[in-house]
C-alpha cells in the first residue's frame, strides 16, 4: 500500500459528502488514486467550475481538524441494503465493508483508510474541471499537517 492511500481515500469520503450536500443533481461517478493525488469525478446540474474550490477545501480541512475516529465494520448485504445504495456492487457480494467517519458520514468501501481524520494532514484541491456534460473532475492531494 502506498503511504498516502489511506489518507487520500478518507479525504475523498469527506470531499464526496461535502460536495453531495452543496450541489444540485449530485452523483458520484468514479474515484481513483495515484501515489500522490486523488481524482473524484461527479455529475451535477450545477456548474461546479463556478464554485470556489477553496470553499470545498476549507470545509474538508475543518472536518479533518475535528480528529474524528474512522471505524470499519462489515454488514451482511441485506442489512447494508437498508442503509446504503448498493447498486454499484455485484449481487454476489454478501458482506459489505462500511467506513464510518464518526458523526459525519458512513458509506461502503473496501479500500484502506486512516483510523482518525487527523492522520489525513492538509487537504488541497488542485483543480475542478468540466470533463463532459454535467460531469466534473476534482483533483486533490494531501500533505503533512502544517
Amino acid at each position: 500500500m502506498n503511504p498516502n492511500e489511506g489518507r487520500l481515500q478518507t479525504a475523498e469520503h469527506i470531499l464526496n459528502k461535502i460536495v453531495e450536500g452543496m450541489v444540485l443533481g449530485y452523483k458520484m461517478v468514479i474515484c481513483r488514486f495515484s501515489t500522490d493525488y486523488g481524482v473524484l469525478e461527479v455529475e451535477s446540474v450545477d456548474d461546479l467550475t463556478g464554485f470556489n474550490m477553496l470553499e470545498f477545501q476549507d470545509k474538508v480541512n475543518r472536518v479533518v481538524a475535528k480528529a474524528l475516529p474512522v471505524t470499519k465494520y462489515v454488514l451482511l448485504r441485506e442489512e447494508a441494503d437498508k442503509r446504503f445504495d448498493l447498486r454499484r456492487l455485484p449481487r454476489s457480494v454478501s458482506e459489505i465493508r462500511i467506513v464510518d467517519i464518526e458523526g459525519f458520514d458512513a458509506r461502503p468501501c473496501k479500500d484502506p483508510h486512516v483510523e482518525n481524520t487527523s492522520e489525513i494532514g492538509r487537504f488541497l484541491i488542485s483543480s475542478i474541471e468540466k470533463v463532459g456534460k454535467d460531469r466534473y473532475r476534482f483533483t486533490f492531494k494531501v500533505t503533512e499537517a502544517a
